[in-house]
């Protein structure tokens, strides 16, 4: 890390004078003309640069830093600061560095689906630059290599972009405090332009308030006023809005954040001070006030938490918080409550400023800076991808959906500040970070609006169901598989943590959700054939007691297959029955807890065979062994046992119970197929999940159809 501030940074870089480029750097120059940039990548123009330097020290960037080439040294620091150990990969020698593949990138604008020039810009915003460096390992052409490659991106900003007349397409230099007026003003602007423009982020309007609000007084009264806690049904509000924060609590264990409980609530209600607000919740305060908005709901202090009652009620509502949020404040740089996320440390981050002049252009500076959210990678949105998804904040399970039920959010990434919302998402750069989002469900990351969404089938029948409907299930499953990812401080909590956006699904789904599963009735016969992502194993918590049928029973990584792998599986052209009876806490007739009763085609099985194929000896991951490395044999008519199907089981290393009764449950003609289960060692019919089964396997899909439903049986299971 560097330990003393570089001479140039983007804090004083605008009144620098321009610096001179050296013959190798002088070919770095923008030029807008569309021949100019690649043809199958039109936001790409390639440059004609390329050197040979040696490592450690790259003494030829160091002398051309030194003859004044400001663009050298800045490549050499960067170099540096990203391979600082001077024996990479246990090379001690110099050796060979080749730096090239330096290519702009631009931002194209569009309007009705075309490319259209814009006064000086004409029709881009140039806002990276890309350089591929890479350390060879060997000299000679016949000695065998282990080259190492690094991609160094930077941030450009060119006066061109910085000057536009069209403020949509105006590039902006990250400004020296977070909240500074032009921050502010851009905030705002964010989101009134949502508001206003945008249609699929619009909701009806609903009076609902959250049960408590923290009071930050307006900004003429910062200086004198308190936070406070307020109880909406019985406080006369000079305004309906408010603010939800977002953000990691951090260790409970070593430093807790400030929280309501009963013996300190009506305390709170008289006034927090300042200095006990940890610094998220400060900080937050202070964005409130900056926007004119003056309560905030925060979870930690607007929830009674040492109120199981109170907890629950509240948790049930927590949809409705951030849909009516005017805003949700993300605190996505902080990893504990007391980490705070208004700091910034621009005067750190070391920046050039170069001269140029092309075609009819004039003479135009060019600002480039290291892009700390995309070294080392390759693609678009680097400050979405590393900013905001590979954020901490972003692999807990609580803020799931605190994001993708929100409106819209405002995230405080390092350095800089980012929009997000159903129609597009923006850093405080102007630079965009997804494509326009068309799709009313599919391509979001943020739960659609219900007031968007077609509840009406394209054609009749009792199975059909409207695309927008269709598309919420296969929706809601993708979030499951991206939720079983997170973290949970308590697994008690991974239930909880999911019923705010089941209870937003509610709102189209004409459907019963199962509280105690995590499952929708109506789509049972695919979340039933969940299964653990190849090649982890699943191990239940023993702390919670989710049913075995559930996804929720999982500790760790969930997945849904849903497609057939190999082209050679047979499936077979007629359907069977599977049909639930019934499901709830406790079965009126016998011992069964959190059951599912179902109706279905069953097969005994006589026992589970290793297939003994390793993984590394596999044909590929979307091979059947792949996943389903066990076979299933049952006891034919010469008492033979032969091979009925393929399985992979749910926990590692699990062995049924010796005499353990072993059952097929069929679900469905699809890949997997259905359930395996043991029956429980009670004198009660009733069976658990050990994992999931399919008889179609590669050219026996017929075959086992006709010994499965000739020789199985029809009858009612209760699954626990």
């Amino acid at each position: 890390m560097r330990s003393v501030p570089p001479p140039f940074t983007l804090a004083n870089i605008c009144a620098q004078s321009p610096e001179q480029m050296c013959g190798f750097c002088r070919v770095i120059v923008p030029d807008r003309n569309t021949s100019s940039w690649d043809k199958n990548d039109p936001a790409v123009q390639w440059l004609d640069y390329e050197r040979i330097d040696y490592y450690p020290d790259l003494p030829g960037l160091a002398a051309s830093a030194s003859a004044g080439c400001g663009l050298c040294r800045l490549f050499r620091e960067t170099i540096l600061e990203n391979w600082g150990n001077p024996h990479v990969a246990g090379l001690e020698e110099h050796r060979p560095v080749r730096i090239a593949d330096v290519h702009f990138v631009s931002e194209q604008f569009e309007r009705g689906g075309k490319a259209v020039s814009l006064d000086a810009q004409q029709g881009r915003m140039i806002y990276a630059l890309t350089v591929t460096v890479t350390l060879h390992d060997s000299e000679g052409p016949d000695e065998e290599t282990h080259d190492i490659s690094m991609i160094l991106c930077f941030a450009c900003f060119d006066t061109l972009d910085l000057n536009s007349s069209m403020q949509q397409h105006r590039r902006r230099l990250p400004s020296l405090s977070t909240l500074s007026d032009e921050n502010i003003q851009l905030m705002k602007r964010w989101i009134q332009e949502c508001q206003t423009n945008h249609r699929a982020c619009y909701t009806l309007p609903d009076s609902w308030m959250p049960t408590r609000l923290l009071d930050v007084g307006s900004d003429d009264e910062s200086g004198s006023m308190m936070p406070r806690l307020i109880e909406t049904a019985n406080t006369l509000m000079d305004s309906r809005m408010f603010i939800a924060l977002s953000h990691m609590w951090g260790d409970m264990t070593v430093s807790p954040p400030l929280r309501s409980i009963r013996s300190n609530y009506e305390t709170m209600k008289d006034g927090v001070a300042p200095s006990s607000l940890p610094r998220n919740f400060a900080d937050a305060v202070s964005v409130c006030r900056c926007l004119g908005v003056r309560y905030i709901w925060i979870d930690s202090l607007c929830i009674i938490q040492d109120s199981p009652e109170d907890w629950a009620h509240e948790a049930k509502l927590m949809h409705k918080v951030y849909r009516n949020a005017v805003v949700t404040v993300v605190a996505t740089s902080a990893t504990s409550s007391h980490d705070g996320f208004l700091q910034r440390h621009i005067a750190s981050v070391p920046a050039v400023r170069l001269s140029y002049s092309f075609g009819n252009s004039g003479c135009q500076s060019l600002i480039i800076c290291p892009n700390e959210y995309a070294q080392g990678r390759t693609g678009p949105n680097p400050e979405l991808e590393v900013g905001i998804n590979r954020s901490r904040w972003n692999t807990r399970g609580w803020t799931m959906q605190e994001r993708i039920l929100s409106t819209r959010l405002i995230h405080f990434c390092k350095n800089l500040i980012c929009f997000e919302c159903r129609t597009c998402m923006v850093t405080e750069e102007n630079v965009s970070m997804a494509w326009e989002r068309d799709d009313a469900v599919a391509k979001l990351d943020l739960w659609p609006r219900s007031d968007h969404l077609s509840r009406e089938p394209k054609t009749a029948g009792p199975s059909n169901l409207a695309p927008d409907i269709e598309a919420l299930y296969r929706k809601w499953m993708a979030t499951l598989e991206e939720y079983s990812f997170r973290q949970l401080t308590k697994q008690s909590d991974k239930l909880p943590a999911m019923q705010s956006i089941a209870a937003e699904m509610s709102l189209v789904v004409d459907d019963t959700y199962i509280p105690f599963a995590g499952m929708w009735l109506g789509n049972l016969k695919r979340e039933l054939l969940w299964q653990s992502l190849p090649p982890l194993p699943i191990q239940r918590p023993e702390s919670y007691g989710a049913p075995s049928w559930s996804w929720a029973s999982a500790g760790s990584d969930v997945r849904w297959l849903g497609k057939k792998l190999d082209k050679g599986i047979e499936m077979p052209t007629i359907q069977y029955s599977f049909d639930v009876l019934d499901h709830g806490n406790q079965h009126p007739k016998c011992k069964a807890y959190n059951y599912l009763e179902v109706e279905g085609f069953t097969k005994s099985i006589s026992r589970i065979v290793p297939t003994g194929s390793s993984l590394s000896s596999l044909s590929g991951w979307r091979s059947v062994e792949y996943y389903f490395q066990f076979s299933l044999q049952i006891v034919d008519s010469d008492e033979a046992h032969v091979k009925f199907g393929s399985a992979r089981l749910d926990l590692k290393d699990y062995v049924p119970r010796e005499g353990a009764q072993l059952l097929y449950l069929h679900i469905t003609e699809r890949y997997p197929s259905g359930l395996l289960l043991e029956r429980s060692d009670t004198t009660e019919p009733i069976w658990f999940r050990i994992g999931i089964a399919s008889i179609f396997t590669v050219g026996a899909g017929k075959e086992t159809g006709e010994i499965l439903f000739t020789c199985g049986n029809y009858q009612k299971i209760i699954l626990i």
